[in-house]
């Protein structure tokens, strides 16, 4: 009840310049034993990922994604590009240096008011992180990284339906993105981890397609990466709040598929086929079936 209340009071007060001076006077310091970062594409099951494992008790999360609680790392909204990374790539990256060691401390201390106090493992996700690795790696150890990887076609769709660009107005589309642009934020997200990955120490990659189909096979990899016992069993059989529904977890990549004309497949994979291949993703316009 109490977190809930936290989260509700946030949701009115997380944009204002006001909160995120105060969290640091408000704060504490923060030396878990393990930070745990969830990196991967918006629309690919960081979020649902994230809460799933946020059910352990010896793990901490946020009420949402750490950029928003910080004045220290900048969004894609704050330029005007939801749900795009890409296209404000300079503006959100950060590389180990980029910022001081006083910086990082207030980043802490600006999380550490929403984080449960005695919790071991604290787990944070925000989509920009993916430029961010080196950063994560370097000031926040040690560093467990889970990359969620989902099929690009189901992403870019998920991307275009639910960038909203009436809240935070873009300074080139009106309505929505097209299609392309969307699938090019997959493939970026997908080179970016993918040139991080060799540097980082603790590194694990999933595939959302895998975590709905056996989610607790999936569960129990990540927490014997991450050494901590396993997630309970009742977890798995709960429903889950998401885009106003409760659901269990299940594959959303079917209804994703539907909604593509195919004039926006043969975009998609202009953009993104190659990435595809490597992902062992089948092109949707060579196949009569896909049952993924």
């Amino acid at each position: 009840m109490v977190r809930q209340l936290i989260q509700s009071g946030w949701e009115r007060i997380k944009d204002t310049q006001t909160a995120r001076h105060l969290a640091p006077y408000l704060a504490r310091d923060l030396q878990p034993d393990r930070w745990i970062f969830i990196v991967g594409c918006y629309n690919s099951g960081t979020t649902i990922l994230t809460r799933v494992l946020g059910e352990h008790p010896a793990i901490g999360t946020l009420p949402g994604e750490g950029t928003f609680f910080t004045d220290v790392l900048r969004a894609p909204e704050d330029f005007g590009w939801p749900r795009m990374w890409a296209c404000c790539k300079d503006d959100v990256c950060l590389k180990p240096g980029a910022v001081t060691e006083q910086d990082v401390r207030r980043i802490k201390r600006q999380w550490s008011i929403w984080y449960p106090k005695d919790t071991p493992n604290l787990l944070e996700k925000s989509v920009a992180n993916a430029l961010r690795i080196e950063f994560l790696q370097a000031h926040f150890a040690p560093a467990y990284f889970i990359e969620i990887v989902r099929n690009g076609y189901a992403v870019a769709e998920g991307i275009q339906r639910r960038a909203n660009l009436d809240r935070w107005p873009n300074p080139e589309y009106k309505n929505k993105y097209p299609i392309e642009l969307c699938a090019r934020q997959w493939v970026a997200c997908c080179e970016a981890i993918e040139q991080s990955r060799p540097d980082v120490d603790r590194f694990l990659r999933v595939r959302y397609e895998d975590f709905v189909r056996d989610t607790k096979g999936t569960l129990d990899q990540i927490t014997r990466f991450l050494r901590i016992s396993p997630i309970e069993s009742s977890v798995l059989h709960r429903t889950w709040s998401f885009q106003e529904m409760n659901e269990p977890i299940k594959n959303m990549n079917p209804s994703s598929f539907e909604r593509l004309s195919p004039r926006q497949i043969r975009k998609i994979e202009d953009v993104a086929g190659d990435v595809l291949r490597e992902r062992d993703y089948p092109h949707l316009s060579s196949e009569q079936s896909i049952n993924n």
